[in-house]
């Protein structure tokens, strides 16, 4: 039937492509058609009208999307005038491509619009154009009518379990007008009938972790951006994110600066969906057109309002103004999406249609278009219960709750009762049921990243782990106080060598944030506290010899196990000085809040911050021979300020800024680090008294405490590794002197339910029981 024909328009393309219905004829989708006939546009386009037109994205799009068919004469309308100046403007600096050869081309040539609506737009096309409908059977069918979603679902997945019970291919049934209401539904219930599905995946890269950090990293040298953003990847996943955001740079190496264009950048990745895991020998959802006689395909939510489409009068052009242009009106629209869903439901030979009355409080009616259809409706339907004793038993508790709270009975309650004897109904057990070890590796992709935070969550309770890090529940809102942090760390990585106007200036317009009164009020006095910050620091400068720094200094370290395993973490700064083939280091970690450097807790794996810095610089690929000074935390924000008559305010908040944590007791070192040790300027509450030895308040180590520290650590790394690779994920949140450290801030209590019998006791060690041979575990 194509061989009289030059071109062929379809938006069927893949399938006569794939059944080789065409020979020598050339082949476009229609919007491909379309754009060549008329002009297409690219990224320029987008971005010189934003900018001549300070517009942003969406409304540049839909400007651009609008002058397909404005000519050059005056409208009515001013909008439709300002189309017009636009396109000029637009066709004069080069910045639409028309495609004259190919309106030569086809001058001459025999087109047919295969299986496409006649609209007002087409009719417009001056060509030799014919319009041919599928040769295809119709079919009539039947559709059922269901109270709720769930019902809806379940007549879903049991007729499914029936034609694959009779030796129907599982790979050839298909569910087409999913919305995420039924995917939430079907996730939930097709695992209980052990039906695989393979959902098309609507969430979006935006969002996820690596492209959060591609926008904090984001600069014109984007080779920089890209190698420091190459660190972040952990999995197959990660590696697509990665991929695509490569992708989409590559679109805009036509601009000498990728900061001109972050908002198109950014734009692109809100577009591309997170890669679907795609199951063998599984239902698949779908957006095809066509199915072939041996295809099963199942039609939910056939609703008023879903199907077919339905247009309104509310686009940028209204229906006055597109009269005018001489196109489509909206009840044009809305005849050609009634047709168009007409000839799809008609020409499946195996279609199972259904509809819900009822969904989260809302009434639903069937579709319209049925009084045209007119199919029966069948709203008796009795879905069978013999393919999956786990919902069924799911269900019984449903209806004995019904019973118990109302005193509702159904045969079905009779009948599911009597088969389920053993439902333990009115009993209840939090223990968490564990998941297998073999799942978990290729859930995880053989891969599993942990970091301080992680283990830290891990051991105050392995469930609260297991949602957090392994589930993902965890939803990430970035804070005001999250945003000072980054803002902080920024500044201080850099803030010796540049501006601090400057520096502040440009990190401010970096962070993408937008801040309200109250906290533009609070942003111009920590900016005066930064700035105090600095100033010490620098002040502080002068009274070390270690000048060498490394800044957010990323570490890894590999561990033992069945899968690959890294641990990784950043420290905020790294001062060193080589001496005598050994790298002095001092360890500095910046805080904006509250953090205890007590050793009490690090026998049970609980509160390891500083210690874990210790760890990592002693694994430094960049520093050889580490000979560890001291390690701290500097906290820069003081909300609290204790009071004393012999000091003025200045010097309180100066002291408050002094490095608080562990030092060398080796004064060889330690005064290379701090030339003021005997009465510190640098370092919180060490001093050395008059017989040379240093005040009981000066927190000092010998060598062979960072080791013993360093082997504690590392073991407790180990284990919590091996541990989590083994799916160890009890519900036991840890309690150490009467003080719950796995509750007190954990966001899934709602979840787990724990009894008092699932607490763990701990008792708190004090610093020579952990560094001594026995180190409090006993």
């Amino acid at each position: 039937m194509f061989s009289s024909y030059d071109i062929v328009v379809t938006n069927n393309k893949n399938e006569l492509l794939v059944n080789r219905k065409l020979d020598n004829n050339k082949i476009y989708s229609l919007s491909e058609f379309i754009s060549k006939l008329y002009f297409s546009y690219d990224v320029k386009t987008i971005y010189y009208v934003m900018n001549k037109y300070n517009v942003i994205y969406d409304i540049a799009k839909i400007y651009l999307n609008n002058i397909r068919y404005i000519e050059d004469k005056k409208y009515n309308s001013d909008k439709l005038n300002f189309l017009k100046e636009l396109k000029s403007d637009l066709i004069s600096n080069n910045l639409i491509k028309e495609d004259n050869l190919f309106k030569k081309y086809i001058s001459d040539k025999k087109i047919l619009f295969y299986d496409i609506e006649k609209t007002k737009e087409l009719e417009k096309l001056d060509y030799s154009i014919e319009y041919k409908n599928i040769d295809k059977e119709e079919y009539n069918h039947i559709i059922y009518e269901f109270n709720t979603r769930e019902n809806e679902v379940l007549f879903v997945v049991n007729k499914i379990c029936e034609l694959v019970s009779n030796g129907i291919d599982i790979n050839n049934i298909y569910l087409v007008n999913l919305d995420d209401e039924y995917k939430k539904v079907i996730r939930r219930i097709f695992p209980m009938f052990n039906i695989g599905y393979n959902l098309v995946n609507s969430d979006k890269i935006y969002g996820t972790f690596l492209v959060s950090k591609f926008i904090e990293l984001y600069d014109n040298d984007m080779n920089t951006v890209l190698e420091k953003l190459s660190e972040y990847i952990n999995s197959e996943e990660d590696q697509y994110i990665y991929d695509s955001i490569v992708k989409v740079l590559n679109k805009y190496v036509i601009f000498d600066n990728y900061i001109d264009i972050k908002e198109l950048v950014i734009e692109d990745l809100k577009n591309i969906n997170i890669k679907n895991r795609v199951y063998d020998n599984a239902v698949n959802e779908t957006n095809k057109k066509y199915f072939n006689d041996d295809e099963y395909v199942f039609l939910l939510g056939f609703n008023q309002g879903i199907i077919p489409k339905i247009y309104k009068d509310e686009e940028y052009l209204n229906d006055k103004e597109k009269e005018e242009l001489g196109i489509s009106l909206t009840i044009d629209k809305n005849i050609i999406s009634k047709n168009i869903s007409k000839k799809f439901i008609s020409r499946i030979k195996n279609l199972f249609i259904s509809y819900k009355l009822h969904d989260n409080g809302e009434d639903y009616k069937i579709s319209s278009l049925n009084e045209e259809l007119k199919y029966e409706i069948v709203n008796d339907y009795e879905i069978p219960k013999e393919y999956s004793n786990k919902y069924n038993r799911i269900y019984l508790g449903s209806l004995l709750d019904e019973y118990n709270k109302y005193g509702t009975k159904s045969e079905e309650l009779y009948l599911l009762d009597n088969t389920y004897k053993d439902i333990e109904y009115n009993s209840y057990s939090n223990k968490f049921s564990g998941i297998n070890k073999e799942l978990l590796k290729e859930y995880l992709n053989n891969k599993l990243l942990l970091s301080y935070s992680s283990i830290d969550k891990y051991y105050r309770c392995p469930f609260s782990y297991y949602i957090g890090n392994i589930l993902k529940l965890n939803v990430y809102e970035e804070t005001f106080y999250q945003i000072i942090g980054t803002l902080f760390h920024s500044i201080l990585e850099k803030c010796l060598d540049n501006d601090f106007e400057e520096l502040w200036d440009k990190e401010i317009k970096n962070l993408e944030y937008e801040f309200n009164i109250k906290e533009e009020f609070f942003l111009k006095k920590l900016k005066k506290e930064l700035e105090f910050v600095i100033e010490t620091i620098k002040y502080q400068e002068t009274l070390t010899d270690l000048h060498n720094e490394l800044h957010e200094e990323k570490i890894y370290t590999s561990l033992s196990g069945d899968m690959s395993i890294t641990f990784m973490g950043i420290i905020d700064k790294i001062k060193y000085k080589e001496l005598d083939g050994k790298n002095i280091v001092a360890i500095i970690d910046y805080k904006t809040g509250n953090t205890d450097i007590d050793l009490g807790t690090l026998p049970y794996g609980i509160g390891m911050q500083l210690p874990v810095y210790l760890y990592l610089a002693n694994r430094s690929n960049k520093l050889t021979n580490v000979k560890v000074v001291g390690f701290y935390i500097q906290k820069i924000l003081n909300t609290e300020i204790t009071n004393n008559e012999d000091d003025d305010y200045e010097k309180i908040k100066r002291d408050n800024l002094k490095l608080r944590g562990f030092s060398s007791s080796d004064t060889s070192i330690l005064s290379y680090f701090d030339n003021s040790y005997e009465s510190s300027q640098l370092i919180k509450s060490m001093k050395v008294k008059k017989d040379g030895d240093f005040s009981s308040y000066s927190k000092v180590l010998s060598d062979s405490d960072m080791n013993k520290i360093d082997s504690i650590v590392s073991d407790n790394i180990e284990k919590a590794a091996n541990l989590i690779s083994d799916a160890k994920f009890d519900i036991e949140p840890k309690r150490i002197d009467k003080i719950n450290m796995g509750c007190m801030f954990c966001k899934y209590k709602d979840i787990c339910y724990r009894a008092n019998d699932d607490i763990v006791d701990l008792k708190k060690v004090n610093q020579d029981e952990v560094l001594g041979d026995n180190n409090g575990m006993d």
